[in-house]
């Protein structure tokens, strides 16, 4: 008995020595797991301060290993994600972050306005609003409510909304940032500055209030100003070199271009030790005042710095190929494409210079290569849909044109392409959409002004047309396509001495610009004045002397005008001259083959038919003009 209960005692105490070693290990590895955690957040601080963002990214995944419930790690992981510009990858954070933690208020809110660039516009509200309901005064949450507001196109809303966040912190700088961005877009120009002007005195160092304070300025002609805010950005700016380019930017803008290139210069200086942003945009700067030697020689530059980086290769060869220089762009772009064959800005690149060429066949095929490894490639669809409409395949060019907006919506030669197409085949809501969209991208373009003119036609506005082409000349007097487009509305609108002025000044300002020699003549012939018709070509013929496309198509006039005449002998010389002139000038085919056949020379009327149906094969008016001639025959 007694040596029972000693047997109980032992075992009570090496049950208490194990029960106390095993808490005092689950302790200790507690312990180890929380100090192994804090280091590896400590370690990912670091990173974060030294911009070691891809390290910071494995310390926190640690993290997060470690403790699958740690929310802030998940949280971090978002924010670096986007500095990183890698969109999908933060949203799944700040998703994991508010799953584990609701109460994640930071997280909630970096996804609300992801939502909302996204355009989910009902998901972002619901973030807002959930953070609203348990801290009503939450600045951040009512900037997002009011960012919702005005996508909700309710820009007073936003306003009200912004103005409560700033009774309740005067002091947030980006709240009276968005309060001067919404103001202007009201039109209320001075309350803007007055809200951009406290954004400044928050944080000087920020060059975005500097810069949107001076185009308040430029808006209202007061140049002065809006260079005296710039240059005080530079002096306050944490990043020198950029505000500089923002002042280059703007001399740029107000042609002051001895101080554009200065300054562009200087931002090269004061840039640091191989950092070529500045380079590339001086080069930029030369292209667009037409200086290819000078942008060429910054280019070189930024090659030796940056010793075999294949991108700046093909930047090069863009720069050739602006500048017209095929052979030098090839050379260049071959030599990328030899070092590293799927290179797709070099592909793209050599694409275009197929079609330069009007190599259709072998531009497609790159494009079609640049697509199958970039599916989203707005550049390469807008090349490839080119390549189709220049092949006469125009369903198919629009349908890539279409798709290129789809990925690329600022892509504005797409959107004039397809008005256009809208416009020619008279519908109406398809070319206003494209034409409100680019006048979004471009509302001053001429050629966005251009389609908008046609559209106004198309609907019978005929004055709502004029007032718009009039503003094209009032802002560009040398712009020759508007003078023939109010030609025609004088034409249209029975005003034939205005017509005959208008149509005139277009072809002084642009010999080569034949439509408007067209007119011209429809018009003298329309009233039996032929003489003046015939006036009017030999004119023009000795102003467009070298080019024979041009040529070509005044002796086409003229023989069009013969045959108004009824002089067949007179037209079919000028035809044919017209044909000797420019081969492809299908036109005169048809004309001689019309003479041919009301002449019953009909072997020779075959003949010319059959040439222009070889040439395209589409030309259904032929096919049906050698049925009838076989039937005379």
């Amino acid at each position: 008995m007694r040596r029972n209960k000693k047997n109980q005692l032992f075992f009570r105490g090496v049950a208490g020595i194990i029960l106390v070693s095993f808490t005092v290990v689950f302790a200790a590895g507690c312990a180890s797991k929380e100090e192994e955690k804090a280091k590896h957040f400590d370690k990912a601080k670091e990173y974060i301060a030294r911009n070691e963002l891809k390290k910071a990214v494995i310390e926190l995944k640690n993290v997060v290993q470690l403790d699958p419930k740690d929310d802030a790690a998940y949280e971090q992981l978002g924010e670096i994600h986007l500095k990183l510009k890698e969109h999908g990858e933060a949203f799944q954070f700040y998703t994991r972050a508010v799953s584990v933690n609701p109460e994640n208020t930071k997280a909630q809110l970096k996804l609300g306005q992801m939502l909302l660039l996204g355009r989910k516009t009902d998901e972002a509200r619901k973030k807002a609003d959930m953070v609203l309901e348990k801290f009503p005064d939450h600045v951040g949450a009512l900037e997002l409510l009011s960012a919702v507001q005005v996508q909700e196109n309710d820009l007073e809303g936003g306003i009200k909304t912004l103005e409560k966040a700033a009774s309740l912190n005067p002091n947030h700088f980006n709240t009276q940032l968005s309060l001067g961005r919404l103001l202007l877009l009201k039109g209320n120009l001075d309350k803007a500055e007055e809200h951009y002007q406290k954004a400044i005195a928050l944080d000087p160092s920020s060059s975005v209030p500097y810069v949107e304070l001076s185009r308040i300025y430029a808006g209202k002609g007061e140049w002065d100003k809006a260079e005296t805010v710039l240059k005080r950005m530079i002096l306050t700016s944490d990043s020198t070199y950029q505000a500089l380019h923002v002042l280059a930017s703007f001399y740029e803008s107000t042609q002051k271009f001895a101080q554009a290139e200065q300054t562009y210069v200087k931002a090269v200086d004061a840039a640091p030790q191989g950092d070529v942003a500045p380079l590339v945009l001086l080069a930029a700067y030369y292209g667009r005042v037409g200086s290819y030697e000078r942008a060429l020689q910054a280019m070189q530059k930024v090659a030796e710095i940056r010793k075999d980086d294949l991108d700046v290769l093909v930047s090069i060869g863009q720069l050739h190929f602006y500048f017209n220089k095929v052979q030098e762009a090839e050379a260049t772009v071959d030599k990328v494409i030899e070092k590293k064959k799927g290179h797709l800005d070099a592909n793209l690149l050599k694409g275009r210079i197929f079609v330069a060429r009007k190599d259709f066949v072998n531009a497609l095929e790159r494009f079609d290569g640049v697509l199958r490894e970039s599916p989203n490639n707005g550049p390469a669809y807008y090349f490839r849909g080119l390549c189709h409409i220049e092949k006469g395949d125009q369903k198919m060019g629009q349908q890539d044109l279409l798709r290129a907006l789809e990925f690329s919506p600022g892509l504005l030669d797409a959107r004039l392409l397809l008005a256009g197409f809208y416009l020619k085949d008279r519908n109406a809501d398809l070319a206003r959409q494209q034409i409100d969209a680019a006048a979004k991208i471009s509302p001053q373009n001429p050629h966005v002004l251009m389609h908008a003119g046609g559209l106004k036609v198309l609907e019978g506005d005929l004055k709502g047309a004029e007032e718009i082409y009039s503003r094209i000349i009032r802002a560009d007097a040398n712009y020759a396509p508007a003078y023939t487009q109010l030609g025609l509305i004088y034409n249209l609108t029975n005003r034939k001495p205005e017509a005959l002025k208008f149509f005139n000044k277009a072809l002084a300002l642009s010999p080569h610009q034949t439509e408007a020699l067209s007119l011209i003549v429809g018009l003298w012939v329309r009233d039996k004045e032929y003489d003046e018709a015939l006036k009017a070509c030999e004119d023009l013929k000795k102003k467009v002397t070298p080019s024979q496309a041009s040529l070509a198509h005044i002796e086409y006039l003229e023989g069009r005008i013969f045959l108004a005449k009824k002089d067949y002998k007179s037209a079919e010389n000028r035809f044919k001259k017209a044909v000797e002139k420019e081969p492809a000038n299908l036109a005169a085919y048809v004309a001689l083959a019309e003479i041919y056949a009301k002449e019953k020379r009909f072997d020779e009327a075959i003949k010319e038919y059959e040439g222009v149906i070889a040439k395209n094969p589409k030309y259904v008016a032929g096919y049906m003009a050698l049925g009838t001639i076989y039937d005379q025959k």
